[in-house]
């Protein structure tokens, strides 16, 4: 009887070691997470595929990887995230430092981020910091609502954040709804924060805007809706001059939010250079010429805000 039962816990342990994905290797049904690559093209993050996860029904406890794509190799498991292809109410935004050392990973809930994570790479492995519990923390000092975050990768090694917390995100009519911004700056070289803080702001929606730095790559002009992409998920436009009248608003939220955090001297000057360019706006000679010259505006004025 102590014979079989060895057998049968040795047998037991193959079927576990054949069915586990072992270290390094890329794992089955896994595809590269949309935009998740980095700039070099060799890095990516691993999500599980939607039909494997709903053929499989594997639609909890998914983890993800972050590989390099020119071996197919993962670095290792992401902790913290339990994600698969298109989930609903779920995604992975991953934004890479220029040079492809550093990503940042936001795992975003129906509402706000469930977490945001450094991703260090050093050789062929990484290491994992959470920042997002500091921005969390930080923001909770206002009041405990929903948070969205928005990342600049700078020169110095410092880790730019902007955040926006909120509550009653279905602006029901009975419920409150508070709003505060957060400003911060991480270092990657020690893995500390080096400022952090947080208010309370009447500018949700001009913030929110203000912080959209890859608006242009979700506008579309065109008068047939068959050239859109099929995984198009911005605003199609039937003219240029359609798209100038989105921009021209768009341009007012950023002015607007500029406004809300810049100092009282600074924003002096900000308005003496927004007149000046109104006059070259106006001396253009054609819808496209002003559409470009708007989106140039928009991106000098969101540099007011980091």
């Amino acid at each position: 009887m102590r014979l079989i039962c060895r057998v049968l816990v040795v047998l037991f342990a193959l079927v576990l070691a054949s069915s586990a994905v072992a270290a390094g290797d890329w794992p089955e049904n896994y595809i590269v997470h949309e935009h998740s690559e980095s700039p070099d093209g060799h890095y990516g993050v691993l999500v599980l595929s939607q039909k494997a996860a709903v053929d499989q029904d594997e639609t909890e406890g998914n983890t993800t990887y972050l590989a390099n794509l020119q071996t197919r190799k993962t670095l290792g498991e992401i902790r913290g995230t339990d994600y698969f292809e298109n989930q609903n109410h779920r995604d992975l935004n991953v934004i890479w430092a220029p040079d492809s050392s550093t990503c940042v990973l936001q795992y975003e809930g129906r509402y706000g981020f469930d977490s945001v994570l450094v991703l260090e790479l050093n050789g062929e492995s990484f290491h994992q910091i959470d920042i997002g519990k500091h921005i969390q923390k930080t923001l909770a000092r206002q009041f405990d609502g929903y948070v969205n975050a928005y990342f600049r990768f700078g020169a110095d090694q410092k880790l730019k954040v902007r955040a926006l917390s909120y509550t009653n995100p279905k602006g029901l009519p009975d419920q409150p709804s508070n709003y505060a911004m957060f400003q911060g700056r991480f270092d990657l070289k020690t893995g500390k924060w080096t400022q952090a803080s947080a208010k309370n702001t009447q500018e949700f929606d001009a913030l929110e805007t203000a912080y959209n730095d890859d608006f242009a790559k979700h506008m579309i002009v065109t008068a047939n809706s068959a050239d859109v992409p099929e995984d198009f998920t911005g605003s199609m436009f039937t003219s240029e001059q359609e798209k100038l009248d989105a921009l021209d608003k768009m341009m007012n939220d950023v002015y607007q939010a500029v406004r809300a955090v810049t100092s009282r001297d600074r924003f002096v000057k900000v308005k003496q250079e927004q007149v000046a360019w109104l006059k070259t706006l106006d001396a253009a000679q054609s819808v496209e010429e002003k559409s470009k010259l708007t989106e140039s505006r928009i991106r000098t004025l969101q540099d007011l805000l980091w």
